[in-house]
């Protein structure tokens, strides 16, 4: 079937407990395999137990931040990262792209804008 698409692992990773919901929640409609976190530090650890496809990591988090979680996490080559924020600022950007992040998504984004950014990057 050329229609089929590809099932994915994600981890989600961002400090609003109702937008991880909803992302689950939608994702898990499509059929991904959906984890979430609510900081950097769980989604560290998270990585280095389970192979991800794709991790959706928020940059403005209490505690560690996006720049954090992508200089601590060891990343497997085949896991791509996509930033999520709301704070579009060029040198943030920049920055999660030279430590390895692939593409991002400007907070608020529409389910129609997530799904084709998981298929471009993870697909």
């Amino acid at each position: 079937m050329a229609d089929e698409k590809k099932q994915m692992r994600i981890l989600i990773m961002d400090d609003d407990r109702s937008l991880l919901d909803a992302l689950r929640h939608m994702l898990e409609e499509h059929e991904h395999e959906v984890h979430t976190v609510d900081n950097a530090k769980d989604a560290v650890t998270k990585v280095s137990e389970t192979d991800f496809d794709i991790v959706m990591a928020d940059y403005r988090m209490p505690g560690e931040d996006g720049i954090w979680f992508m200089k601590n996490a060891n990343l497997k080559r085949s896991t791509k990262v996509l930033l999520c924020t709301a704070y579009a600022n060029r040198e943030v950007i920049k920055q999660m792209f030279e430590l390895g992040a692939c593409g991002y998504l400007i907070k608020p984004f529409d389910e129609e804008e997530v799904l084709r950014n998981l298929e471009f990057h993870g697909g």
